[in-house]
């Protein structure tokens, strides 16, 4: 996949405007440089989000298996509802909770809960602040806006809090703090395609396809039939003095430059002994996370944040067919990159957590659901408190306390609580997570308690 001088344009332009519109909100750009990072860290650090575009049915991923729950269940799930048979039990000997499985389609996860490599964050979703539902229903203000609409709880999911019309992400701003600004190489780092939650204001994500850096079409400095090319595009934006040329003058050399150093150390980075598997778009995104992990001190990273993505599931129907082949892919590819981590011996150095646009409606169609509000999140990664199903865990039945209508369940865990427990573990300071979450003073931030102490 190659980058165009068309879409280079489009990201300079996206970032001058976007940090107009921060500064108009109140953060100067000169104050938010002066907290960018100086290789203040001696240790490596990555952070991986796996957004799950469409909607994941993620209360069928926590299937509750003691009689009478069970029972509740698939009555209201109807035709979506597991076969209790085909379940794997999880161990929750460090929970105070009843009895419940994972699909047979999530094997490899639920065998990394059960060795407590990987907690569930349950029930949480985007949240104006704390509320009832009875509060909820008598104050529509207190609603998150668009509520079920794909792109608008997409953008909530990756902005948490921030005005989601700026195209910023707090991914992306808590790379920007961690940023060192001795290279011009970005930490946040996205495969496959460009996003929201990880572009920040002093940095856009360096975006690769799932084989490596991407190379500029015609302006490829790896290719010697291109060099007369190359020289010829720099004397013509050397004639234009105007801002935003300069700017796309240095964002084009920039990542000309960071593609070289990208390939340089790719090549020679080990060879990669795991097996990922076949025919599987997450895995092959994950594989290059792994590589960029692996080579990580010769980029002199200490931080590296990562964004990937898998689509197909907004399950309005098909979904008993659909929904267990996505688990499928998912597990598999989350199973390989862990065992990958591991190989690299960064087990407790990379966390893994998943994000979706909402959960999905328990009531069902018989044959899919609709957007819903709610829903659960995995953490992977040897510093998370694992075994563990963390926050409230809502009963699969219909007009209770936690359904806000038709299945749609209300959230007891914000977007900003996960956010705020993952930098905290990512290294940034107290006043640096308000700076990234501004609405963060609304919420507990401590409580997740998502990683063991160090």
């Amino acid at each position: 996949m190659m980058t165009s001088r068309r879409q280079f344009l489009q990201r300079a332009c996206l970032a001058t405007a976007s940090m107009g519109c921060y500064s108009a909100l109140g953060l100067q750009l000169n104050a938010f440089k002066a907290m960018a990072s100086q290789a203040r860290f001696s240790d490596h650090k990555a952070l991986v989000c796996v957004f799950l575009y469409g909607g994941n049915d993620s209360f069928n991923m926590l299937i509750p298996t003691g009689s009478e729950a069970y029972a509740a269940y698939q009555t209201t799930r109807q035709g979506i509802a597991y076969p209790r048979e085909g379940l794997i039990p999880i161990d929750l000997s460090l929970n105070d909770l009843p009895a419940h499985s994972m699909p047979r389609a999530m094997a490899p996860l639920a065998e990394l809960f059960n060795t407590q490599r990987l907690s569930v964050v349950s029930n949480i979703g985007p949240l104006v602040e704390p509320a009832t539902k009875q509060q909820l229903k008598a104050d529509p203000n207190k609603l998150p806006p668009q509520l079920f609409s794909h792109n608008s709880q997409q953008a909530l999911w990756q902005t948490a809090g921030i005005n989601t019309q700026l195209g910023i992400g707090w991914l992306g701003l808590m790379a920007d703090l961690l940023q060192d600004t001795q290279t011009n190489l970005p930490i946040n780092i996205s495969v496959g395609s460009s996003d929201i939650l990880n572009s920040g204001v002093l940095q856009l994500p360096l975006v690769l396809n799932p084989n490596g850096p991407q190379d500029f079409a015609r302006l490829n400095p790896s290719n010697t039939n291109d060099q007369q090319r190359i020289q010829a595009h720099q004397q013509l934006l050397a004639l234009d003095h105007s801002p935003l040329t300069q700017e796309y003058a240095r964002r084009i050399t920039t990542a000309r430059d960071n593609n070289e150093v990208l390939k340089q150390a790719l090549s020679a980075a080990p060879p990669r002994t795991v097996n990922y598997p076949e025919n599987n778009t997450l895995a092959n995104q994950l594989r290059m996370v792994a590589d960029m992990i692996a080579v990580q001190s010769s980029l002199q990273q200490s931080r590296q944040v990562f964004f990937v993505g898998l689509g197909g599931w907004d399950t309005h129907d098909n979904q008993p067919e659909q929904h267990p082949a996505l688990l499928a892919t998912l597990a598999e590819a989350l199973s390989a990159f862990n065992t990958d981590i591991d190989a690299l011996n960064k087990a407790d150095n990379v966390t893994t957590v998943t994000l979706s646009d909402f959960g999905r409606t328990l009531t069902s169609n018989r044959d899919g659901t609709d957007h819903g509000w709610a829903g659960h999140q995995l953490v992977i990664g040897g510093a998370v408190r694992g075994g563990r199903i963390i926050g409230h865990l809502p009963e699969q039945r219909l007009n209770t306390q936690d359904d806000w209508d038709d299945g749609r369940i209300i959230p007891t865990t914000s977007i900003e609580q996960l956010a705020a427990a993952l930098g905290a573990w990512f290294g940034l300071t107290d006043s640096e997570l308000t700076t990234v979450l501004p609405n963060l003073n609304r919420f507990d931030a401590t409580a997740l308690q998502l990683f063991r102490s160090s």
